[in-house]
């Protein structure tokens, strides 16, 4: 089972942590302002260090995606 699901009656569709109402987006929030787990963990105490890890490499495959679909194919 992932640990990132998407369901549309939760948070309207958008990527969240399974069993959690915790977008992903907003762990890509604090990444893309400079903080990291220990900063997340503080002002989200409910979620384990697992969970935002998992978001974490959630967001790093879908970036590595986003960027091979931009890199030109061998001929």
């Amino acid at each position: 089972m992932s640990p990132v699901v998407s369901n549309k009656n939760f948070l309207g569709g958008r990527m969240r942590l399974r069993g959690t109402r915790m977008a992903v987006e907003v762990i890509n929030n604090y990444l893309s302002n400079g903080y990291g787990v220990k900063d997340i963990k503080k002002d989200y105490p409910h979620l384990t260090t697992k969970q935002i890890k998992d978001a974490i490499e959630y967001l790093d495959k879908q970036i590595h995606k986003e960027k091979s679909k931009l890199e030109p194919k061998a001929a």
